[in-house]
């Protein structure tokens, strides 16, 4: 058999697209962009009849169409799998790209669309889970560490077999990284900020002109939060500092079944039972996590061996068990951990069985909100079993099934962050409507301090800024010996790279002081984070106080003031 370079193979591919005729080509010319700068949430999870124009109207690929004289051109694309070649694409330039994709012959199957530029190997920037019967919506993106001249995207089935694939309506878009960046803020001011008005009037009900007013915010309501372990009870120091900077956190390993009940009907609550009260007397909300877990390796070594019976009555009684004692104290519970990625439970108790845990969990807290919790769905592209797609496919037949599921837990084990294939994951899970969580972000520690600081920053910010987001939490428990993958600070406090990106992100993300007099109105205005505040305003020699919140709204909020 003769063997190829992947050099090789690719230009073999590109020359036998150009042959048939049938390649989607566009190029831009360097240093151009094609764009107005402004993003398009816009996604779709269930599968049409016919697909939806283009957004952008194609973005790039649509210019490759189009009767410029300055060169672009397109053709209808090829053989088995329709590609794109597109031509002279920038380094660190932000690239988002859609599609609708179907099936010819096979009834369903996951398509990967990929990248290959130039002589690099190629890279997932998308998935879908496609149909023969309809159209289905695939939405990623792409940063590239370096210039390209030429670049393929393809699609492929994931398990590299032969099959027929038709797109329609292909859009490539381009951001620079100062467009990313104003559109976070932009969205940030939509959705996490909130004008309000303070109206001062004197006894009469008469204006009171150049009053001083001081605004200070003292909560926040966006919940921001990391996992704590044991080792912060007793540790005066280390609770300070959480709680000055935190009002979230979840439990690192002390609710897990094999922390709780180590031997059969050997209960052990003490230590979560200390550290609930910690976060409880400081006003700190915190997430259940897990009730059950998927993985064999993380479930108690005295549960393996039980048969389906025994194992029934056994997860009968640790819902039972934890979830009668903790009735209302804990705002979320992930119910089964990672059940795409294992099957330890339903594969003894039948398909049936997370069903089943969801709807015990709901009849023993109904006041807390049911979760799914994954790893790789946000991460990469790359892990089949944990596709966006595949991720909403499983929580629609758990809500089919009865189970009362209301929350979108993504894990954020971060390697190198793909930002563009991050936000339209997270644009195609907010199609369901449900509060979507970062549940346990942290950077690998493969790589440096300040590597790892940096790619946390890039998270972070993406993570907040998209409207669908209502939750973080870093996986940055503290222990003498370090952390699961990432520390903020080390074992005496002291700040890590990655300690200072959240402490500066952090003070961004909050109201500083805002003062001022009151105008010719009688009234002083100020754009403040959501969140809780008191105002003090002092004029002659008299002073008078009030709190006041700023919930979500895109109205001016106006409070009134007599002094």
């Amino acid at each position: 058999m003769r063997r190829f370079s992947l050099h090789a193979v690719r230009y073999l591919v590109l020359w036998m697209l150009l042959r048939c005729g049938r390649e989607l080509v566009a190029a831009v010319p360097p240093g151009q962009s094609r764009n107005h700068g402004w993003y398009d949430y816009t996604a779709y999870t269930d599968c049409r009849g016919q697909p939806e124009p283009a957004l952008y109207n194609g973005g790039i690929l649509r210019f490759g169409n189009s009767d410029d004289p300055t060169g672009y051109r397109t053709t209808e694309t090829g053989v088995f799998s329709p590609a794109f070649v597109v031509y002279n694409l920038n380094k660190t330039t932000m690239y988002t790209f859609s599609s609708w994709v179907k099936l010819e012959g096979a009834s369903s199957a996951l398509i990967t669309a990929r990248l290959a530029p130039d002589n690099a190997g190629a890279r997932c920037i998308g998935t879908v889970l496609a149909r023969n019967d309809c159209w289905a919506f695939l939405k990623g993106g792409f940063v590239l560490d370096w210039p390209t001249q030429t670049s393929v995207i393809f699609f492929q089935n994931a398990d590299k077999t032969p099959m027929k694939i038709t797109v329609a309506s292909g859009s490539l878009q381009q951001f620079t990284s100062d467009q990313w960046s104003m559109h976070q803020k932009d969205t940030i001011r939509k959705r996490r900020k909130r004008m309000a008005t303070i109206h001062v009037a004197d006894q009469q009900g008469g204006r009171v002109v150049g009053a001083s007013v001081s605004v200070r915010q003292t909560a926040k309501d966006f919940p921001f939060g990391s996992a704590i372990a044991s080792t912060i009870l007793g540790n005066q120091a280390y609770q300070k500092w959480f709680v000055d900077r935190f009002n979230a956190a979840v439990f690192e390993d002390e609710l897990k079944w094999y922390s709780t009940e180590p031997m059969s009907g050997q209960l052990r609550f003490d230590v979560p039972d200390q550290m609930l009260a910690f976060v409880r007397s400081h006003r700190v909300m915190v997430r259940g996590h897990n009730i059950f877990w998927e993985n064999q390796d993380a479930t108690p070594s005295w549960v393996k061996g039980l048969s389906p019976d025994d194992l029934r009555a056994a997860v009968n009684g640790r819902i039972q068990n934890l979830m009668t004692r903790y009735r209302g104290e804990f705002a979320h519970w992930d119910v089964n951990n990672e059940m795409l990625h294992y099957n330890f439970y339903e594969q003894r108790l039948g398909a049936n069985a997370s069903v089943e845990f969801f709807s015990v969990a709901q009849d023993a807290d109904p006041l807390a909100t049911l979760f799914m919790n994954e790893f790789n769905v946000i991460e990469t592209c790359d892990d089949v079993s944990s596709t966006v797609d595949t991720y909403v496919a499983k929580l629609k037949d758990l809500r089919a099934g009865g189970a009362v599921l209301e929350g979108i837990g993504l894990e954020g084990h971060f390697l190198k962050p793909n930002i563009p294939l991050m936000r339209a994951v997270l644009d195609k899970l907010a199609t369901l409507g449900l509060p979507i969580w970062f549940t346990e972000i942290d950077i690998s520690n493969r790589y440096d301090a300040q590597t790892q600081a940096v790619y946390l920053e890039q998270v972070l910010r993406e993570a907040y800024s998209h409207p669908a987001v209502t939750g973080v939490m870093l996986w940055t428990a503290l222990h003498p010996n370090g952390c699961y993958q990432m520390c903020l600070t080390d074992w005496n406090l002291n700040n890590l790279p990655v300690g200072d990106v959240v402490d500066r992100l952090l003070q961004e993300w909050q109201t500083g002081q805002a003062a001022g007099p009151t105008d010719a109105h009688g009234a002083y205005s100020f754009s403040g984070f959501l969140g809780e505040y008191i105002v003090s305003v002092t004029y002659a020699n008299s002073t008078s106080q009030a709190t006041f919140s700023l919930s979500p709204g895109d109205e001016t909020r106006h409070i009134n003031i007599q002094i």
